[in-house]
């Protein structure tokens, strides 16, 4: 499929957007259901073969896009891949204009945010760290909660189009408090998640009836929306849909993992917790819900 690349003239209703994948895909439909104007760039054409559906106009490279618009939106995987988008020859930081906003929806590296955000003010280009919880079904559904870190009047500038993304949305501080904020959000998530596992195989191996064990945590004090999510596919045997898939959960907690290392801290859940994502993830199919750590814990029952 051939596309014609457009000359688009900067305005406020304009968004530059770096990362089509399940996430974003979903995030600028809805952005362009609101009447923006959204420009995209991809390594791959095939990216937008796929959105053909949607209205968004793809650019031949990053200059082009930061020529069309000084808000800019990245959602990619890692702190590479952010640190590569800004600050390799051609990226973002050496097009950008003066006055711009790149606002990164991505995870990552809180201890890397505080230099990022730096080296772009120093070419006055303001960046909001901004990672979302809630998953693709989230970003489908317009219902993310999202936690920026950065200058306030810049966070105050994007709000408005945030509105269009999510139901939970703070400013939570200086660079940096997003992603520290989101790194909690995934601990709390998967050490719990490991902590269900662990209840529920040991009274799998008692002889307890496993819908009879979510039942009953479900109506006292263990209840939460992590055991609502994740005991149901413990029950049925991951025979659902795939609602989170573990290598995200694998790729972040790990993250949060080295780099508490790094800082010489010493959180023995989180790093025992790192260690089942991993082993999940090396030894399981690509595509699979984070709750199969039910089987992973299983298998170091009795080991």
């Amino acid at each position: 499929m051939n596309f014609t690349f457009p000359t688009t003239n900067s305005s406020n209703n304009t968004i530059g957007f770096i990362g089509l994948g399940n996430m974003g895909s979903a995030m600028a439909a809805h952005l362009c259901n609101a009447g923006y104007t959204v420009l995209a760039w991809a390594r791959n054409s095939s990216t937008f073969e796929a959105l053909a559906h949607l209205p968004i106009k793809p650019q031949h490279n990053i200059e082009a896009l930061c020529t069309a618009t000084r808000l800019i939106a990245l959602n990619v995987t890692n702190t590479a891949d952010v640190q590569s988008l800004l600050f390799r020859d051609g990226g973002i930081a050496q097009h950008a204009q003066p006055g711009s906003i790149i606002v990164d929806f991505s995870t990552i590296d809180a201890a890397a945010v505080a230099e990022i955000a730096r080296q772009l003010k120093s070419r006055d280009i303001d960046y909001i760290d901004c990672p979302v919880s809630g998953g693709a079904a989230g970003a489908r559904a317009a219902t993310l909660s999202m936690m920026a870190g950065g200058d306030l009047a810049a966070f105050q500038h994007i709000e408005p189009m945030l509105k269009h993304l999510g139901k939970t949305i703070r400013h939570v501080g200086p660079s940096g408090a997003g992603q520290a904020i989101k790194a909690a959000n995934q601990m709390a998530l998967c050490i719990q998640l490991v902590g269900i596992a662990e209840a529920m195989n040991y009274a799998l191996e008692q002889g307890a009836e496993l819908s009879v064990v979510l039942e009953l945590l479900q109506a006292g004090l263990p209840a939460s929306r992590v055991l609502d999510w994740a005991g149901p596919h413990m029950v049925k045997g991951f025979t659902d849909p795939v609602s989170i898939e573990a290598h995200l959960h694998a790729k972040d907690v790990r993250m949060v993992a080295d780099a508490a290392l790094k800082q010489g801290l010493h959180l023995p859940l989180l790093f025992k917790t790192a260690e089942l994502l991993d082993e999940l993830v090396a030894e399981g199919p690509k595509s699979q819900d984070t709750s199969r750590i039910f089987e992973v814990v299983r298998k170091h029952m009795r080991t």
